[in-house]
């Protein structure tokens, strides 16, 4: 799993499809307006109800914007289209990380005592996201000052830092 996560090739689905979205439609504000009809075209397929309409509308907003950029938006939005459909959704690819980590959560049992000081450090490093805790971690709510509070950057420090 660190092997995984620290592989620039993680993420590199998502760099080439910035290059192929550059390469498709060179102009960037054109880009943006038709990846967010994209967008919107792809909530209000999922949609019902109200929010159904209003994303409809928001469609139609959107496509007189690319109209007004570039004449022959369609084309180009159909090059973002087959792009984007075929596109990794990013909470795909974090939850097949947190998959391989709940593995190792789930099996206690077997844990030795180093695994178990790194959980704790990455745990108490990490910082909330919500609640009354909200952007603080358990070492900063303890009145502990770390150097660094990023759990990985710590384990690469010596140890006199």
């Amino acid at each position: 799993m660190k092997r995984l996560l620290s592989d620039e090739r993680t993420l590199s689905h998502v760099d080439r499809l910035h290059e192929h979205l550059t390469l498709a439609v060179s102009e960037p504000v054109l880009r943006d307006a038709l990846t967010r009809l994209w967008y919107v075209n792809d909530q209000r397929r999922q949609a019902q109800g109200d929010a159904c309409v209003r994303l409809r509308q928001l469609v139609v907003i959107e496509q007189v914007l690319c109209e007004r950029l570039c004449p022959q938006w369609q084309s180009a939005y159909r090059c973002v289209d087959e792009l984007l459909r075929h596109a990794v959704r990013a909470r795909s690819a974090v939850e097949c990380v947190n998959s391989g980590v709940r593995m190792h959560q789930g099996r206690p049992r077997h844990v030795s005592q180093g695994l178990l000081d790194l959980k704790r450090l990455y745990w108490n490093c990490r910082v909330f996201h919500e609640g009354t805790r909200k952007g603080e971690s358990p070492y900063d709510l303890l009145g502990l000052h770390l150097p660094n509070s990023d759990w990985w950057q710590l384990l690469q420090m010596p140890p006199e830092e």
